[in-house]
């Protein structure tokens, strides 16, 4: 699966890279460059990878446009006239490491780095609480008195869940505590500045650090679920 890299706009170099999706019974497919916002459209087949060019993150406190065509309506009962943007829904329209900085963050062929600047939900609203069952320690918060855009969610998971763990938060049984600890090493190996930093909230995902998608909360509450997964 084709994403485009986000690299900073200096940039003068472009490269390529082809995501396998494991749950897909095609994943030697190639896409074309030319894939709607919409969730559910079917790729089309291309000779080669598309051309990929860089994507520039706006500020989080952005000024919101709206593109109604990037939109998706949430499935559950009583979420039905709550719609969530498509980057933000779950499906392979952005890949994003969430121990990586924003700078990372890779958007689908047919993707305008403009979405980013758009609402996160339709219609508009100024906070967010995003939960996590892999993760039922913390919760993610996004404020934004202008309303919330997609930039300032990816924002936050990327700001929260990248905090280091104080002592009394290691306070969990010993199984999750010594994964947490395995995943920080691994993490860290390379880099003595991350190793410095301890273990972080992100390291008690093990190997799922890319963003999966929001859903709306299952108990009927206007919170949102995050998930994750090992790829995209």
């Amino acid at each position: 699966m084709n994403y485009r890299i986000g690299f900073s706009a200096s940039s003068s170099h472009h490269r390529s890279w082809a995501v396998h999706n494991a749950q897909s019974s095609s994943s030697s497919q190639a896409f074309q460059g030319h894939w709607s916002a919409l969730q559910g459209l079917s790729p089309t087949p291309i000779p080669k990878t598309p051309h990929l060019h860089s994507v520039s993150l706006p500020h989080p406190n952005a000024v919101s446009h709206q593109t109604p065509m990037s939109y998706q309506h949430s499935s559950t009962p009583h979420s039905s006239f709550i719609v969530l943007h498509s980057l933000l829904s779950y499906g392979p329209n952005l890949r994003f490491n969430i121990t990586q900085d924003l700078a990372h963050v890779q958007l689908r062929p047919g993707c305008s780095p403009s979405m980013l600047h758009e609402l996160a939900v339709q219609p508009p609203v100024s906070h967010m609480i995003i939960t996590s069952p892999e993760l039922c320690a913390w919760t993610i918060e996004v404020v934004s008195p202008r309303g919330i855009t997609v930039n300032n969610v990816l924002a936050m998971i990327c700001e929260t869940l990248n905090r280091s763990v104080a002592s009394h938060e290691m306070q969990r049984s010993s199984r999750a505590v010594n994964a947490a600890i395995d995943s920080f090493r691994a993490r860290s190996r390379a880099d003595p500045r991350e190793h410095a930093q301890g273990v972080k909230r992100v390291d008690f995902l093990g190997p799922k650090v890319f963003f999966a998608g929001l859903s709306r909360a299952r108990d009927g509450s206007d919170s949102w679920e995050i998930h994750f997964a090992q790829n995209v």
